[in-house]
This record gives structure tokens, sequence and C-alpha cells, in this order.
């Protein structure tokens, strides 16, 4: 699979690759050897409370950036993409403003919506998060606009590395408050700072000066992004995050807690993985379909070279979950193993399909790629709600993940047609 990738993205790409996947790979080696530390520090409630708080975070998040910070690497022209870049960090922080005040006097009822009073206390920090997280998106994508791929190695290995080992702390410590909560903002922060001063020193070298007449007129230009990226992101990560929210709601804290830590054992590598590959991946897409070139032949045998390699560390998983999450992270997770063998083909198609997910946006397919998304969305939500309406969580999962499953395959071969169909325009 890596070679006929780095055969693909040549000598100078293999290195920006390399530098990506190995920093994904330490970071997320540094994550995994915590999370048996993690799993006796913390129960699963609050592994529950955290992750409401980030499916909460994923869905203000986009809105918050209206996903402009994609746009970034398309402009040729360098001034434009610093207006882009700009543009991106007001957004964030004036809707971070107008949240602040909603937020704080009705954190207690939001909560109880939610379905988790615990979590009306740390309301109030997602406007931080939200500017946290939409100027590492801005300086994350004018760092790969500009190639700078080692300070976003860096900076990911960062904020894995700090993140992970803030948890730790706040569990050692005992602390009152969630520490999963505190240890996510203070490694987002910090693995930020860096991404961010480095990206704002290169972007001060340019010398171009932004006026309001600039950022709307970039905002114009691109506004695709928020009339359908935005909402079909929206709508992606309402869809991640609906088992949070409906087990929560529908079940317990608990069953959340053991659904999320089940999910993330696997579907963080496969994010990092996937994000790693997209990231240079797109770029080389983008130069060599602007060039005429035919990439479907290539993306074909990528899939098939990720498939041979992915099946590998996927079977063990469907097979041995349940006791290999009682024997290293305790009795109390081996339903999380349950949980993640139900899940696997789901998380498997994920893993073919994610590092491809840009390609809507090159052949500006994206009101398909947004309508596919609610169907999907709808269909999720269908099956959760039969499982909650017999409450067996089981049941709700085998569902769930069975329509999860179809609709990536789908969305998989859709991609690919795309790239076909790309000769032809």
């Amino acid at each position: 699979m890596l070679r006929s990738l780095l055969h693909f993205l040549r000598l100078e790409p293999i290195r920006h690759f390399m530098a990506l996947f190995s920093s994904s790979v330490i970071g997320q080696g540094v994550a995994l050897l915590l999370a048996p530390v993690l799993s006796r520090l913390f129960v699963p409630d609050d592994f529950g409370l955290a992750a409401l708080y980030l499916s909460l975070l994923s869905i203000l998040s986009v809105i918050s950036t209206a996903k402009y910070e994609q746009a970034i690497m398309l402009p040729r022209d360098e001034n434009a993409a610093i207006h882009l870049f700009r543009l991106v960090l007001r957004l964030t922080i004036l809707f971070s403003i107008l949240l602040m005040a909603p937020l704080t006097l009705f954190r207690t009822n939001i909560a109880t919506m939610l379905g988790n009073p615990a979590i009306a206390p740390w309301i109030v920090f997602v406007p931080l998060s939200l500017i946290i997280h939409g100027t590492f998106q801005a300086s994350l994508f004018y760092s790969n606009r500009t190639k700078m791929f080692n300070r976003m190695a860096k900076s990911t290995l960062l904020q894995q590395g700090l993140t992970s080992s803030s948890k730790v702390l706040a569990g050692f410590l005992k602390t009152p408050f969630n520490g999963l909560i505190a240890g996510q903002i203070a490694g987002q922060f910090l693995a930020t700072c860096f991404l961010y001063l480095h990206t704002l020193r290169q972007v001060l070298k340019q010398k171009v000066w932004t006026t309001t007449k600039d950022l709307i007129s970039q905002a114009k230009t691109y506004s695709q992004y928020p009339r359908y990226n935005m909402l079909l992101s929206v709508t992606n990560n309402l869809s991640g995050s609906l088992p949070i929210f409906m087990f929560t709601w529908g079940f317990s804290v608990e069953v959340a807690g053991l659904y999320a830590f089940g999910y993330t054992f696997v579907f963080r590598p496969v994010s990092l993985f996937s994000q790693s590959t997209q990231q240079v991946l797109s770029q080389k897409m983008i130069e060599q379909y602007h060039q005429g070139k035919y990439i479907y032949p290539v993306l074909k045998k990528m899939v098939g070279r990720f498939f041979i390699a992915g099946i590998i560390p996927f079977i063990p998983v469907m097979i041995w979950a349940p006791e290999l999450f009682s024997f290293v992270f305790s009795d109390a997770y081996e339903t999380s193993g349950r949980y993640l063998q139900i899940l696997s083909p789901w998380l498997f198609m994920v893993f073919l399909t994610s590092p491809l997910t840009f390609l809507h946006e090159l052949f500006f397919k994206q009101k398909t790629a947004m309508i596919i998304d609610v169907i999907y969305l709808i269909l999720r939500f269908l099956a959760l709600y039969i499982g909650i309406r017999m409450q067996n969580e089981m049941y709700a999962l085998a569902l769930f993940s069975g329509v999860s499953t179809l609709m990536v395959g789908y969305k998989l071969s859709w991609f690919l047609y795309l790239a076909k169909q790309s000769k032809k325009t």
C-alpha cells in the first residue's frame, strides 16, 4: 500500500507523506500506549461526558468557519489565499463571541436537552474551543498550501502528545473536573499556538494587507463552501456524533462512554492515517488534474492496496476485540470490545474511503455529496431509533453499522466513478 502511494507521489512528496504519516503513527502510538492507563484512571461515564462535549464541538466548529478553510488551497493568487486565511480567523472569533452569552445563560437547559446535566459547566468553554479549532484549521490548510508538511507533522505530534499527557496528569491528580475534556482543550491549545505562530510569521512575510472588501470578495467567490460544504460537514459530523447523542439520551452516559471508548480505539488511527494521506494526496491530485492527467487508474490501484493492508489489522479486531479490551483495559471495558466488533465493517469501509473524500470538491459535486449525506444521516437516525425503542443497544449498533457500511461503500464507488469520468471532462 505505502509503496504504491509513494510511487505515485514521487520523490519530493514521499518526504511530505512520510513526515505526516510518521508523526501520526508516533502520536497515535503514544495515545494507544496511554489508553490502558486512562481506562484505569477514568470510568466510562467520564468518557461519555468527554465524547458528548467533543460531539457538540464538532458540529459548532463547522459553522464557526463556514468551511472556508478548505478554500485556502484553491486560489492561484497567493494574496487571495491569505485573505481566506484571515477570513476564517475572523469568522471563528465572531461566531464564538456571539455564542458566549446564550451558552452561558442557557447551559443548564442545553445540558438537560443533551441528556447529561454534568456537561453544563463545560458548555461555557465551547467558544474557547471553537477559536482554538478554527485557528488550527486555518493554519493547517495554509501550511498544506505552502507545502510546510514538516510543520504540520510537528503540530500533529505535539497535539497528540500534549493531549494524552494532559489527560493522564489530570487523572493522577484526581481533579474535581473532567480531566479528559481539560486535557483535550490544553493539548489542542498548545499545538494550535505552535502551528499558528509559525504560519503567521510566514503570512506576514508576504506583506499583504487585507481589507473588509477583500474578505467580502473572497467570501463571495467561494460561496459554495458555506452553501454546500458547511451543510455537508454539519450533516457529516452530526451523523458521526449521532450515537453519542442518542445513546446518552436513550440509554445512559455509561453506554455512550463505552461506545466512545471502543469507537475511538480504531477510528482515531484510521482518521489520522486518512488525514495524513489526504493532505498530500489531495494536493498532488489537484495538481495533476489541472495538468490534464487521468487520475482514475492510480486511485483504483491505491484503493486495492488500502484494502489489502487494512484487512490484516481489522480481522483480529473483528474476532477478538472483547477479549483484547478485557485484558488491556480491564473487564469494565469488555463491552466496548463487543461494540467494536459490530462497528468493524463500517470502520473498515471508512478506512478505504476517507483518503478520497476531497474528490467531490475537485469535481464540484458538493451538492450531490450533501444529498447523499442527508440520506445517510436519516438512515442512521432510524437505525438507532429502532434500537432505542427496543431498548437494545446491540441491536441499535448492528443496524447502525449495517446502514453505515452500505452507505460508505456507495460513496466509495461514487468517488471512483467521478475519477473515472474525469477522462471525459
